[in-house]
């Protein structure tokens, strides 16, 4: 504590430089290495300021602090490009998952640059070095036995063809009754469904 008061009475004149950061960031045996990840935005919207302060802020300002303090640091993000919440907001627009998440990753991109936001790197998860990264976690949780196998109910459109995803069935809720329940989860009373228990 008198090492910080007196480098405080003297001002930032007082500091030493700060290390400059190393491209790329790899960790070193015997150093302080710290890796800040954030949660992944989905990228089938424009991230407004909730959107960021609720998300990368925190990280951000954690990630800022840690590299001043000298210690080798990596944040890394991006855009969450699966899912859902991706496949509906094409459907609305008349796009392709693919063609929507090139835009919107875009977006992101230049709004997290705006706030600058200081990403080592910002990527996106459809990209094929995240796909070997998945894929090798996948496969090394399946070869230790730690993953279960299971068989799940799902609900099919004959007039499209296709396996339905929760968030495209809408219905009842078999708890409350709420009329306009999706097949995830009710939005009136909170309960986790199946979509096929709607009514």
């Amino acid at each position: 504590i008198a090492a910080a008061v007196d480098i405080w009475a003297r001002g930032p004149a007082a500091l030493p430089p700060p290390p400059q950061p190393q491209t790329p960031v790899l960790p070193v045996e015997g150093e302080r290495n710290v890796l800040i990840t954030s949660a992944l935005p989905y990228v089938n919207n424009v991230p407004h300021l909730g959107n960021i302060i609720g998300c990368v802020l925190s990280a951000d300002t954690f990630a800022r602090y840690s590299r001043l303090r000298g210690w080798r640091t990596l944040f890394v993000c991006g855009t969450d490009e699966y899912g859902t919440a991706t496949e509906t907001r094409a459907l609305q627009e008349g796009l392709s998952p693919r063609q929507l998440c090139d835009r919107y990753h875009a977006l992101h991109a230049d709004i997290y640059t705006w706030f600058r936001i200081s990403f080592d790197h910002f990527g996106r998860t459809t990209t094929p070095q995240q796909t070997r990264i998945a894929q090798d976690i996948f496969q090394r949780l399946l070869a230790r036995g730690y993953l279960l196998q299971d068989t799940l109910e799902q609900l099919r459109c004959e007039s499209c063809g296709r396996y339905l995803a929760d968030r495209f069935v809408e219905g009842t809720c078999p708890f409350c009754g709420y009329a306009e329940a999706r097949g995830d989860q009710c939005d009136k009373c909170g309960k986790l469904i199946n979509a096929v228990e709607l009514k």
